[in-house]
């Protein structure tokens, strides 16, 4: 069974029902992404975000789990309405950098796990290593794009790219950890699941 949309072409209720369940998971992924960074932060206070980057936890799992295109779109909205909503991230600096990120490594964890079909225990760490990148670029960018008196404005450390990368990761250790271990088996319980639903069908 197959409807047709405007441009004529036509798209089976399976392809429906699968954009379905990625907006689904997509909308469920950024409400954590909202919630999950504030429990942080009331158990292990301010520190806690750049320590446990709690907000890449579903960011990733839903990246391994929906098209690239929503996986960017979710890595995009989560900062920037938990900015609108709890202030966190501050507006400046952080959030411009955790948007470009976190869109970076929700688009990366899915071309990884559901287009190149990698593991996903790879895909994570390869993901979250190309994240590091990401940031680093966009630092050097801001660094050298930057007019000179909003340069100033921003934090010393994070006028040297490399430096800034290097702290924040050894920084985010326990965090970069905490991502390795428990998104895989979040994937891995959700792909199951999907795969005995299949099975029962």
């Amino acid at each position: 069974m197959s409807t047709r949309n405007p441009e004529g072409s036509q798209t089976t209720v399976a392809e429906q029902f699968e954009r379905a369940r990625e907006l689904t998971v997509g909308g469920l992924a950024i409400a954590l992404g909202v919630l999950v960074p504030i429990v942080f932060h009331a158990i292990g206070g301010g520190r806690a975000g750049s320590t446990f980057l709690p907000m890449y936890l579903p960011v990733l799992a839903c990246g391994m789990l929906v098209s690239p295109g929503i996986a960017a779109a979710v890595g995009l909205i989560t900062p920037a309405l938990s900015s609108a909503l709890t202030g966190m991230p501050p507006v400046l600096p952080v959030l411009p950098l955790m948007v470009v990120e976190l869109a970076a490594l929700g688009a990366l964890a899915s071309l990884l796990h559901r287009r190149l079909k990698l593991h996903v225990i790879p895909a994570t760490a390869v993901a979250l290593l190309g994240e590091r990148v990401v940031m680093g670029i966009a630092v050097a960018l801001a660094v050298g794009l930057l007019p000179a008196d909003l340069l100033e404005a921003l934090p010393p450390p994070m006028r040297q790219p490399l430096p800034y990368v290097i702290g924040a990761t050894v920084t985010a250790l326990p965090g970069l950890a905490l991502q390795l271990v428990v998104v895989p088996v979040i994937v891995a319980a959700v792909e199951r699941t999907s795969l005995l639903q299949g099975r029962g069908s």
